[in-house]
């Protein structure tokens, strides 16, 4: 019990003030220097669970969503394409295209036909002019809609990626089930819409779950998915059981499924080979959104531990930190290996925690961020040097 309570020592406690001090007064600094900005960019972004979806084993390919490839193609083709869809009878039908403007009255007469025979329709929209309130609540002041005469004819849901406005590095990691609109309406996602029209038991059980947003749990790029490319839905090269009584998304998926493109619809995620320094985009956003379906469908959800947690967790490795390096600077025996000594545990506990984060993550869907604890630790060594040196001269100083 004394050897425990003599670990509790204000020398101790204030050389850990010191480090949470400089930890901040280096965060403010950081952004304040204006060359700097480009590598933070690059690596303000990059998490250590991305990771995870590297390593973990191959998901199984989710046979009850089928992404339907647009293309370029016009919009009476596109109207072809639902009216041959509609006839084998899907579950639900996810339209995620802009249809704005009116063209020629006789093609849009065409495609609102498509969508009146439509079960189960989710339509496109887009949230518009983001802000906060006086209490952080976050409120969008417009909403963008395919046309009335189209949109009367199903429900729709939001596609924005929660990533945009931000820069062209960031990596598409979250979603969120509905956002609210300055006017009071709630809009629902994309993927929530088409969800709840497959089984709306499980997607009330993502609204339960009550968080502001949700991190995505990849089961991976269009290759876990059904997928039909622009012809095979014209000239019907599929069996009726590929459709019938499925999710069919029908979105923008390039010329080629596997085309290193930069499309304005493709988004960096967690699966993309290159996490710093980036290649091209990795994903469509249809695909995105199929994502989210099967993760809402499967229940297959990624829990965060609070951040005040890890905020504790940061507090007691630093204190235990600064205990251990007070003891090895003040030893007859190790002071003089002091730099040496310390930089090994730093490195050492530096890559634990990385690895511990990166198997939470990966093998009980567990998200523990422990970036305070790593920043606590790298900066603990030198700052307690500093700290004890000022400490000592202060002393001296005195007597």
């Amino acid at each position: 019990m004394r050897r425990f309570l003599k670990l509790f020592r204000w020398y101790y406690f204030f050389g850990l003030v010191t480090v949470f001090l400089v930890l901040v007064a280096v965060q403010q600094l950081a952004l304040r220097i204006d060359f700097l900005n480009p590598f933070e960019q690059a690596l303000s972004d990059y998490n250590a669970t991305d990771v995870a979806f590297q390593i973990r084993p191959p998901q199984p390919v989710d046979t009850s969503i089928v992404l339907v490839n647009i293309g370029d193609l016009a919009r009476i083709d596109i109207a072809r394409q639902i009216l041959i869809l509609n006839h084998f009878g899907p579950r639900v039908l996810g339209v995620d295209v802009e249809f704005r403007n009116e063209i020629d009255p006789p093609t849009d007469s065409l495609l609102e036909a498509a969508f009146a025979q439509a079960h189960n329709l989710v339509l496109f929209s887009k949230l518009e002019r983001g802000r906060k309130l006086a209490d952080s609540t976050e409120v969008w002041d417009s909403l963008r809609r395919v046309l009335p005469r189209f949109a009367q004819h199903g429900a729709s849901g939001f596609t924005n990626a929660l990533t945009e406005g931000e820069t062209p590095f960031e990596t598409w990691r979250e979603t969120s089930a509905q956002e609210q609109m300055a006017s009071g309406w709630v809009e629902r996602s994309f993927a929530t819409q088409v969800a709840g029209q497959y089984d709306s038991t499980l997607a009330k059980k993502f609204f339960t779950r009550q968080r502001t947003s949700e991190i995505i749990n990849f089961r991976g790029n269009s290759d876990k998915f059904v997928k039909l490319d622009v012809d095979d839905v014209l000239d019907t090269l599929f069996t009726p059981e590929t459709i019938r009584d499925k999710i069919v998304i029908m979105c923008y998926l390039g010329a080629n499924y596997n085309a290193l493109t930069w499309d304005d619809d493709k988004f960096y995620t967690p699966l993309n080979p290159k996490q710093i320094g980036r290649t091209a985009p990795d994903m469509f956003g249809g695909v995105i959104h199929a994502n989210i379906v099967s993760m809402i469908l499967h229940q297959d959800y990624i829990d965060e531990v609070p951040e005040w947690i890890s905020l504790i967790i940061a507090v007691i490795l630093g204190y235990l930190n600064i205990a251990l390096f007070a003891k090895i600077d003040e030893s007859e025996r190790y002071g003089l290996w002091y730099d040496l000594i310390t930089k090994f545990i730093q490195l050492a506990e530096t890559v634990l925690l990385t690895y511990l984060v990166i198997v939470l993550f990966a093998n009980y869907n567990l998200k523990v961020d422990l970036t305070y604890s790593i920043f606590v630790i790298v900066l603990s060594g030198d700052v307690f040097e500093i700290y004890a040196t000022l400490v000592r001269n202060l002393k001296w100083r005195k007597k």
